[in-house]
């Protein structure tokens, strides 16, 4: 199934949450980096933040528009199993498609 992102999404990056979460990364502290907000999206009110992984699916919808393919790119990149891989992005997709930040084409 193929989905895209909405015109009418605001989204921000939070430069100093990113900065912080790098730095956790470099560190291998990875559960800290995981709670950190780093881009905030908006729409029609609604408000989410995603966190350093989440901003790099996000940053990827823009060209790869099916779970297969962000799965496929992720697990390489980041050296992950892909049916876990698939899972996680399958399960934050669905978060949102839900909020209204992603629709199907």
């Amino acid at each position: 199934m193929k989905f895209k992102i909405p015109d009418d999404i605001f989204e921000g990056v939070e430069e100093e949450n990113l900065k912080i979460a790098e730095e956790c990364i470099k560190k291998g502290m990875f559960e800290e980096a995981e709670n950190i907000g780093v881009l905030t999206l908006i729409k029609s009110g609604i408000m989410t933040q995603l966190n350093p992984m989440g901003k790099i699916i996000w940053d990827n919808l823009k060209t790869l528009n099916t779970i297969e393919s962000l799965a496929q790119k992720v697990s390489k990149e980041f050296d992950i199993n892909f049916e876990e891989c698939y899972k996680d992005i399958e399960c934050f997709i669905k978060e949102l498609i839900e909020k209204g930040f992603i629709i199907y084409e």
